[in-house]
């Protein structure tokens, strides 16, 4: 088998992490997040924004879990945005998530290979006009979106005239995700948050009003705590956390760095790419010029290295001959959580206990956004429902089996219907 590495590239280029330790001895705080990726770290900064003492506290390194082995893609698209279910103000969050993540970039200066210059979605069949046009045209409501593409701009975008027409939400694009968890944890220590790694939550309880979160080697009390482990939760997390929702294992690849000649002819607007079939293709260029892609793990793809690089590479080359003799250096895997509605859920455990979990895929910009609502609510809960629902999901009954169901089925019949189609 082929040599690689089954851990992704983005640590060879990304900013060290700052200096955190172990949790040790007692702490009180106002605000405790258990969990130190996108989801707790920007809540924390969110709430210490607003005033608060806050407190992370991460089972691992920063980074270590979701946050630091995705795509890095920020796609600010949302099949869950609808204000006929939603808050005016969640509503509003969804819409400005892709600028939400970098504004704050650029705001703080974060060092994470940040890249905005739009998501295109590409149609190549009469169906997938009709889908992309009606995404326009949500998405151009919201101010996010001009026009309507047709083929040969498409071309000039891609380099390749292999489709009809497509869209670009102008918001979208991409950074080095370990990175940007990297910096938003300088970000939240330089505003006074404590953030504490190598310091899983082992046991809690309540005492006297508050809640205390034991770790190995200490404790945290805290008024109000969240729960932000999500799909990396652990036995010591509460059941009623996970059961919203069903682990789907990922996979990504990276190739090689590309030439200056493939590079020149692969995506030269250095947008994301995506296109609409229904086993979907995705992928952006990073920093070093490398091709990241990938999905769900399915029989073979993600799962096979040198299968998952034989299939990548014909796929690709189909579209841009010039990558007919591409080769792949890296290929890795991560968990997301996936909801029942793929909707993700602020839920009350108990009296100051809440959780944020079933994100379903694209932390980046869905970060941004729920961090904000997720903030709010723990500030002041009845606040709070003007910014996202607060819910118990539907429960998602025999979770494991339900993955691994999904994971073995969804690719092939998705690639039977791509065949169907023609």
């Amino acid at each position: 088998m082929t040599r690689f590495s089954a851990e992704p590239p983005y640590a060879l280029t990304a900013v060290p992490a700052p200096a955190t330790e172990r949790l040790a001895g007692t702490r009180d705080v106002d605000m405790l997040l258990v969990g130190g990726g996108y989801g707790g770290l920007l809540t924390a900064i969110e709430l210490a924004e607003a005033g608060a003492r806050v407190a992370v506290i991460e089972a691992r390194d920063i980074g270590a879990g979701g946050s630091g082995r995705n795509h890095g893609q920020c796609i600010p698209v949302f099949g869950y945005l609808d204000p006929a279910t939603l808050p005016e103000k969640g509503v509003g969050l969804l819409a400005e998530a892709g600028a939400r993540v970098f504004e704050r970039i650029a705001r703080h200066g974060l060092r994470c290979e940040a890249v905005q210059k739009g998501t295109l979605s590409a149609a190549y069949n009469d169906r997938t006009l009709a889908t992309t046009r009606a995404a326009q045209a949500k998405y151009a409501g919201y101010g996010k979106t001009e026009r309507y593409l047709d083929a040969e701009e498409v071309a000039g975008l891609t380099g390749t005239r292999a489709f009809l027409g497509g869209w670009v939400h102008r918001e979208g694009g991409h950074l080095n995700p370990l990175g940007y968890a990297r910096e938003l944890a300088r970000l939240a220590l330089s505003l006074g948050v404590e953030v504490f790694t190598d310091s899983p939550m082992t046991g809690f309880s309540r005492r006297d009003g508050r809640w205390c979160i034991r770790t190995p080697e200490g404790e945290i009390r805290a008024k109000t705590v969240g729960l932000t482990t999500d799909a990396y939760s652990t036995a010591a997390i509460p059941g009623a956390v996970t059961q919203g929702f069903f682990p789907l294992t990922s996979y990504a690849v990276a190739s090689r760095p590309l030439t200056p000649e493939e590079r020149a002819s692969v995506m030269p607007s250095g947008m994301n790419f995506g296109d609409t079939h229904h086993d979907p293709m995705f992928f952006r260029i990073d920093a070093s010029g490398r091709i990241i892609t990938g999905g769900l793990q399915e029989p073979g793809r993600g799962s096979r290295f040198d299968y998952t690089a034989a299939f990548m590479t014909r796929r690709l080359s189909r579209i841009w001959p010039a990558l007919a003799g591409l080769d792949w250096d890296f290929m890795w895997t991560g968990t997301v959580s996936m909801a029942l509605d793929q909707t993700p859920s602020i839920q009350r455990l108990d009296d100051g206990l809440w959780a944020l979990s079933g994100w379903s895929g694209r932390g980046v910009p869905t970060s941004a956004a729920l961090a904000c609502a997720f903030a709010r609510t723990l500030e002041d809960p009845a606040a709070g429902l003007a910014w996202w629902p607060q819910r118990q999901p539907p429960r998602v009954v025999a979770r494991a089996l339900l993955g691994r169901m999904v994971q073995l089925c969804r690719g092939p019949f998705n690639q039977l219907r791509d065949r169907m189609e023609g």
